[in-house]
């Protein structure tokens, strides 16, 4: 009477036991197959056919080509080298003085005047300040104050609070030009700075111009050695790619002669036939064949 709910209650604890078996069944399928489609003992033998061949690889071909690249790592570091002293003997040094010295004066007279400002500012700030403290003074005071009376907001006559008002406007505002002169300033002198700087670093490469014409160094000597340095790269370059052509020449001819292509082929072939072998555990076919296995052997385990 309760079949029906027996094989519900089974085909739920067989799906939840068929992801184990499943991955254990994904582990050994791949292990197969990377057994069946080994290539191991064919890369074995395409490296004993061939160790003779790159062992005269080896000394014949990679030990000039060694020497060539080091060369060529040496030339191009005489015409790197070179082209740093051209650079600097090329340079118009009078004209990019006269533009730093340009720059440095103007920064100079901007914080001449920015300096200038600032005093000034001060000046007023104190002003401002006196003001008020004169006004309080005048306010607390007996004789010219207003004796302990409250002040009126305008008067015609004595003091009011607009006069104080005033004067706080007047401290505020110089405090506020004070800040905003001493920024600018800070600024300035950072462009200061920088122009110093680069009037210096001009003078520096210029003396190093000097020290390269005393050393017997002109631009047409340097520029030469330049074209001299990139021939010699060229011819390098060239040398190397002959013997690499002639090393890639070798190594075809050996594999031809030893068969060593037709192992490479079959170190292709097993390996595509492994992918599909592996791939195929996720096919459809296979699929239901294991589920059914699974479910086949589960229920028997179980008594079913």
């Amino acid at each position: 009477m309760f079949k029906w709910l027996t094989n519900l209650v089974d085909d739920a604890r067989i799906a939840v036991a068929y992801l184990g078996y499943e991955h254990e069944c994904k582990k050994q399928w791949v292990a197969d197959a990377e057994r069946n489609f080994s290539t191991k003992h064919v890369e074995q033998d395409i490296k004993a056919r061939m160790a003779e061949p790159l062992r005269h690889v080896a000394s014949t071909f990679h030990a000039p080509i060694s020497e060539l690249e080091a060369r060529r790592v040496n030339v191009r570091r005489v015409v790197s080298e070179a082209k740093e002293k051209l650079s600097i003997l090329e340079r118009d040094y009078k004209s990019e003085l006269d533009a730093a010295y340009a720059t440095l004066n103007e920064t100079r007279a901007e914080l001449d005047e920015c300096r200038k400002n600032l005093s000034d500012a001060y000046d007023v700030l104190k002003e401002a300040k006196d003001n008020l403290d004169s006004w309080y003074s005048r306010a607390e005071g007996n004789w010219f104050g207003n004796g302990g009376k409250k002040l009126p907001k305008h008067a015609f006559f004595g003091q009011d609070l607009s006069d104080r008002d005033r004067y706080k406007d007047y401290r505020d505002s110089a405090a506020s030009d004070v800040g905003r002169y001493k920024s600018e300033r800070t600024r300035i002198e950072r462009r200061m700075d920088e122009a110093r700087a680069m009037v210096k670093q001009i003078k520096d490469a210029r003396q190093v111009m000097f020290d390269l014409k005393k050393e017997g160094f002109d631009k047409r000597i340097v520029a030469s050695a330049i074209n001299t340095g990139n021939n010699d790269l060229r011819t390098i370059g060239e040398e190397i790619a002959q013997i690499e052509k002639s090393r890639d020449q070798f190594i075809h001819q050996s594999k031809l002669s030893l068969g060593v292509y037709d192992l490479e082929k079959e170190v292709e072939r097993l390996r595509r036939e492994k992918d599909a072998r592996i791939k195929a555990f996720d096919s459809e076919p296979v699929i239901l064949e294991r589920k059914a296995k699974h479910r086949a052997e589960w229920l028997a385990a179980h008594g079913r």
